[in-house]
């Protein structure tokens, strides 16, 4: 069961609602039903999708969940994926033009990262990539993309507000968050990314040197949070957000290229820091207003 739960990102999809609901109080909005819905299914089809388009890669890394995947191919292509991201549209059709168009954006952003569709002449350009995934330095900030415009902006949308700076400051630290996130399931994941031609920071840098900048970027990120937060441009509970900071550290610390059993089990860590960087998000809601 917690495989099943694992494997299907059902984890993601739900933390991902419920850190929307915990922006939401943060941003002290009402939680709009519509719009939680909406960053579960979008959360849920994307990374479902990408299950299949990773065949090559997935082969080496993860061939019992490519096995797994393409077992139920048909109905994650058109059911988990296309289906659920037509109804998310529809949902988003019935609020503001930003809360349609950002939606339908993830969506797209989500489609060209996973799909080999770019066409000749584009790929030629882009030195042979056919998708976002493909393209050095894209392929690590697309999905934090996807991930911080879905939660921080889509429940202000959908209740029609606009994007303040301190919205800005948010998507942002969710950005580089999700950022260190995508780097270390990279690390854990760079032999088959580098045998299937997938240029990523993990394979092309050396294993120390993707260690020291996600340990460099997330003491500075967390210093600028600090520094927001001290000059009370933020509220105080913001402080809780650091705690993700340190668990980043941590996680890339134990990292170890010549164990990829062992990479593998502590990549499973990075669950553990998504439900703390979750976590950080429900407690800085509860002792914001």
């Amino acid at each position: 069961m917690p495989n099943y739960f694992f494997r299907n990102k059902l984890h993601l999809s739900s933390l991902s609602a419920l850190g929307a609901v915990s922006w939401s109080v943060y941003f002290d909005i009402p939680v709009n039903g519509w719009a939680i819905l909406s960053v579960f299914m979008l959360t849920f089809s994307i990374y479902q999708d990408n299950r299949l388009t990773d065949d090559n890669e997935d082969s080496t890394n993860d061939p019992e969940g490519l096995k797994n995947a393409l077992k139920h191919e048909t109905l994650i292509t058109y059911v988990t994926f296309y289906l659920l991201s037509f109804i998310s549209l529809l949902i988003a059709f019935q609020f503001e033009q930003p809360a349609f168009w950002t939606t339908a954006l993830i969506i797209l952003i989500g489609f060209l990262y996973n799909h080999k569709c770019f066409p000749a002449f584009l790929s030629r350009q882009l030195n042979g990539a056919r998708r976002l995934k493909d393209i050095y330095i894209v392929k690590n900030l697309t999905p934090p993309l996807d991930w911080a415009t879905a939660l921080v902006f889509l429940p202000l949308f959908f209740e029609g507000q606009t994007l303040s700076p301190k919205a800005w400051i948010s998507w942002g630290y969710v950005f580089v968050c999700a950022f260190f996130v995508e780097v270390m399931w990279d690390m854990r994941d760079h032999r088959g990314d580098r045998q299937s031609g997938i240029r990523t920071i993990a394979n092309t840098l050396s294993f120390s040197q993707t260690k020291l900048l996600l340990i460099v970027t997330s003491l500075i990120s967390g210093l600028l949070l600090f520094y927001c937060t001290f000059i009370k441009y933020l509220p105080a509970s913001t402080y809780f957000l650091l705690a993700n900071n340190i668990a980043v550290i941590i996680i890339a610390s134990l990292y170890k290229e010549n164990e990829v059993e062992f990479m593998r089990k502590i990549s499973d860590l990075t669950i553990l820091l998504a439900a703390l960087l979750f976590l950080s998000f429900g407690l800085i809601a509860a002792f914001s207003n």
